[in-house]
């Protein structure tokens, strides 16, 4: 049922005034048809037709007579919905519910939905089946097209009503030509006004006034004798005051010359009609709806019993039709606006309280988005690094002469870490020494012998001797290569080398310092403008992901860098609290702190940036 072919070709579910359409197609199919069978047929496939249904079936039972048909629209394959079409209509056959099912595929930008509706005669007994393949588009389509389709339903009985009044019903017991074609009026309110011109005939009165009332608010539809009503009215306010306190008392009320009662309001309409009889009597039309029928007699006719138990026969059977006409004309978002409102009845009506505290919650849920604020974080890649790092090379040409750690081994400042071969070093640093010895003898000797020139030269072979020694020693000072600072060599396993010469400069070791870590933070361009020193945020490695550490950012880098293949941002930070188990190149996670955000700008924010990006919204 969600395979994503059948949805591309399932055509798109009614909206808008699919009510009023249906129901005056219903209407003329009424009056045209010569039996019942026809009539169901014809207006069942109107209904699926109507809602552009890719597939409906009906099962009907008419007396003895079954009538049963299927219909099919658009360029899908009438099979793929056959059976779970027929399969609905079975089962709620079996059970006698009406039954909605809502199916939808991964990605689908809508919802289709299986649909069946109990058929009933006007007596409310189930006759039969109506099911349907419709299309959902918007939340509550759903439920909205299931409450049309109801509606229809029970125009469609009132229809059958009527085909049957025509044809059994005697001449002299056949209701008057407005009751009897109620199926075929476009609104409750043209309805209504057929009903008070007829009930104002039958019975002999003034003036009658339609009323209809959902949820205790009474509305004057229809007045006798004018062509439209004004709630504005002085004369309509009070008969709607009336109808209300009939309402209130939940039975017909009568006020004329010579009642009793205390009805204050009939009372009032009483004396503002010059003493009349008036009356109202209240009928119940179903899905808690009542149709209030208000009556104005002249004074020599005064209303008895069996006047009210006339009119409430009469109108009894036509009351459904009132409401069944304003859900039928009602548009999509009307009938989702009634839905609604029928569930916050139920909501708020007794017990119910696990959906109570459903709905609460989804409530201060939105409310919260709406109206509260959530710290703002960018979450991204981030490497550990010691806070010193120190590359050491050969310091002059030589041969690698001994090798004392390798990498991973930590070492205390001053630590001899490798030597350089200073045997030559030595054979110079001899000769030197004796270079200068006999410098000083041969200096003392032309002294003693007054030759003060070459005293002078003697004197500066002796010189340049003394500082070729110091730069000597320096070199065999240097021959020994020892560690910067505490920390751990992190790089230069030269256990191979030994032996080997190596030029000046080749580097040999990088010394990483311990107990000071910072975190290279890769920041993304979407984050760069927002990302500044100062900032804090915490830091947790793919090693240990149930620890975090926290920092404290200190730079940004000016120029992007790549890395990862992606164009980043890099910002080192000061870790405040070191885990001892840190070591350099630990990879994880850090989330940087930007400061309170609105909560719908945290979870729209992005998409919202997507669409200016690429839409130029």
């Amino acid at each position: 049922m969600a395979s994503d072919n059948a949805q591309k070709d399932a055509t798109r579910a009614p909206v808008g005034g699919i009510g009023r359409d249906v129901s005056l197609e219903i209407a003329r199919l009424a009056a045209d048809a010569e039996s019942g069978s026809m009539f169901v047929k014809q207006a069942c496939g109107a209904v699926v037709k109507a809602f552009r249904s890719p597939y409906g079936a009906v099962s009907v039972r008419l007396g003895s007579t079954i009538v049963e048909d299927a219909w099919h629209t658009g360029s899908t394959d009438p099979r793929f919905w056959e059976k779970p079409v027929q399969e609905l209509l079975n089962e709620s056959l079996q059970t006698a519910q009406p039954i909605a099912r809502q199916f939808s595929s991964k990605g689908a930008r809508f919802r289709i939905g299986l649909v069946s509706v109990t058929l009933q005669d006007v007596g409310g007994g189930m006759i039969g089946v109506l099911s349907m393949v419709l299309r959902i588009d918007e939340e509550h389509q759903g439920s909205a097209q299931r409450e049309l389709l109801e509606a229809v339903s029970v125009q469609i009985a009132l229809g059958l009503a009527a085909i049957d009044g025509r044809s059994s019903a005697p001449a002299d017991e056949a209701p008057s030509t407005e009751l009897a074609k109620a199926a075929g009026y476009r609104s409750g309110v043209e309805l209504a006004f057929a009903l008070a011109s007829s009930l104002r005939n039958k019975y002999g009165c003034d003036q009658v006034a339609i009323g209809f009332a959902q949820r205790k608010r009474v509305r004057v539809i229809a007045v006798s004798g004018l062509d439209e009503v004004s709630e504005r009215a002085e004369a309509v306010r009070v008969i709607a005051d009336a109808m209300g306190e009939t309402m209130d008392r939940g039975k017909p009320t009568v006020c004329q010359r010579g009642g009793s009662g205390g009805y204050r309001v009939h009372k009032k309409w009483h004396d503002q009609s010059g003493g009349v009889p008036v009356a109202t009597v209240p009928l119940d039309a179903g899905s808690g709806s009542t149709l209030l029928i208000a009556l104005r007699r002249a004074g020599d006719m005064p209303f008895r019993s069996d006047d009210i138990d006339q009119v409430e026969a009469t109108v009894a059977p036509y009351a459904p039709a009132f409401e069944m006409l304003e859900r039928a004309t009602r548009s999509v978002v009307s009938h989702s606006r009634h839905a609604l409102r029928t569930q916050f009845a139920e909501l708020a009506g007794p017990r119910k309280w696990t959906k109570k505290v459903v709905v609460a919650l989804a409530v201060a849920l939105v409310a919260w988005i709406a109206f509260g604020s959530l710290e703002y974080r960018v979450t991204t890649s981030a490497v550990v690094a010691p806070a010193e790092r120190r590359q050491l090379a050969a310091p002059f040409a030589g041969r690698l002469a001994a090798v004392l750690v390798s990498p991973g081994d930590e070492v205390i400042a001053g630590q001899l870490l490798a030597e350089l071969d200073r045997s030559p070093l030595v054979v110079e640093r001899e000769q030197l020494a004796a270079e200068i010895q006999i410098a000083r003898l041969n200096e003392d000797r032309a002294i003693a012998e007054g030759m003060a020139a070459d005293a002078a030269l003697a004197r500066a072979e002796r010189t340049r001797a003394i500082a070729r020694l110091t730069e000597v020693d320096r070199r065999i000072q240097r021959s020994e290569i020892r560690a910067p600072f505490d920390g751990r060599v992190v790089r230069g396993d030269l256990r191979g080398r030994v032996g080997e010469s190596l030029p000046l400069g080749e580097p040999l070791f990088d010394v990483a310092m311990t107990g000071e870590w910072q975190v290279e933070i890769e920041v993304p361009q979407r984050a760069a403008g927002d990302v500044r020193p100062g900032l804090a945020g915490d830091f947790a490695t793919n090693a240990r992901p149930e620890t975090a550490a926290s920092f404290s950012l200190e730079r940004v880098s000016a120029m992007p860098e790549i890395r990862g293949g992606a164009s980043v941002y890099v910002a080192k930070a000061t870790v405040v609290d070191p885990e001892p188990w840190f070591k350099p190149g630990m990879e994880g996670v850090a989330r940087v702190g930007l400061g309170d955000r609105p909560v719908w700008w945290i979870a729209s924010h992005r998409v919202v940036g997507y669409l200016r990006m690429n839409f130029w919204l």
